[in-house]
């Protein structure tokens, strides 16, 4: 309006700093390492969830998403967030029939948690047996030729490594009567 010019000023534009997790998946107690390591502070939406170090370091604590965000200490930015998912840890458990005659068949139960398809391995006391199951619950058939435990060794779902809980299945056989 009146022709007169002001003084200039200069405005820098920092880029935004780049956070990225090497996969979107964690179990419960594994980590990982996100990036950048260093150079600012991590901050977690949910670190119930999952908490994160300054050195980028992930650990899954229980199932749930948590989503990251890195605050630059050189410039002030804050980065694009970086999301999570958490997974629970599988479990299977194995039961069956208590006693049978010398020369009958036993039932088995192995039921899972998480999420299928589940890998699992259990022993007789002499072999180990590996086997899949797609669903939540696997009926196996075995005929022992003396008293049997069968345990459970290892389990696996589609995300993690899982526990084993209860106790092992114990099947009794008894000599038919002459």
């Amino acid at each position: 309006a009146t022709g007169c010019s002001s003084t200039t000023s200069s405005v820098t534009v920092n880029a935004l700093p780049v956070v990225s997790t090497p996969s979107a998946t964690l179990c419960i107690g594994a980590t990982m390492t996100a990036s950048p390591g260093a150079g600012g502070t991590w901050v977690s939406s949910n670190p119930a969830v999952a908490t994160i170090t300054n050195a980028g370091i992930i650990t899954g604590v229980t199932a749930g998403t948590a989503t990251f965000a890195f605050i630059q200490t050189t410039t002030g930015c804050i980065s694009t967030t970086s999301s999570v998912s958490v997974n629970a840890l599988p479990t299977a458990s194995i039961s069956g029939t208590a006693a049978i005659c010398s020369g009958s068949t036993a039932n088995l139960q192995i039921d899972f948690t998480g999420t299928g398809p589940w890998a699992f391995q259990y022993s007789d006391g002499v072999t180990i047996v590996s086997g899949n199951s797609p669903t939540a619950s696997l009926a196996l058939l075995v005929s022992p030729s003396a008293t049997t435990t069968y345990t459970l060794i290892s389990v696996t779902d589609a995300n993690c490594v899982g526990t084993i809980i209860g106790a092992p299945a114990v099947i009794a056989v008894e000599n038919v009567p002459l």
